[in-house]
C-alpha cells in the first residue's frame, strides 16, 4: 500500500480499498459508454468556447483514442457527471 499525501482519509481509504482489489468491474464496459454516446447524441446542445492547455488537450486526445471516444465526448461527459452531482471537484 503506497500512502498519497495529496489525498484526504476518504480518498486513501478508496485507493486502499482499490489496492486491497476489494473492486471488481460491472462488466458491460461497452454498453455503457454506448448507453452514455446515445445520451449525448441526442441531447440538445449548445456551443461554447473553452481554453485548455495544450497538456491536457493532448491528454485527453490520448484518453479519447485510447477508448475510442471523441475527446469532446470526454469533455461533455465530464460535465454532465459534475452538473448531475455524480463526481465532486474541489475548486477552492
Amino acid at each position: 500500500m503506497m500512502t498519497k499525501l495529496n489525498l484526504d482519509a476518504f480518498e486513501q481509504d478508496i485507493l486502499d480499498s482499490v489496492e486491497n482489489d476489494e473492486w471488481r468491474s460491472k462488466g458491460n464496459i461497452q454498453e455503457r459508454l454506448v448507453e452514455l454516446q446515445d445520451f449525448l447524441k441526442h441531447e440538445k446542445k449548445k456551443s461554447v468556447s473553452i481554453r485548455l492547455s495544450e497538456n491536457d488537450l493532448y491528454a485527453l486526445k490520448k484518453k479519447g483514442l485510447e477508448n475510442g471516444v471523441p475527446y469532446q465526448n470526454i469533455i461533455q461527459i465530464l460535465v454532465h457527471q459534475y452538473t448531475s452531482n455524480k463526481i465532486h471537484l474541489d475548486v477552492s
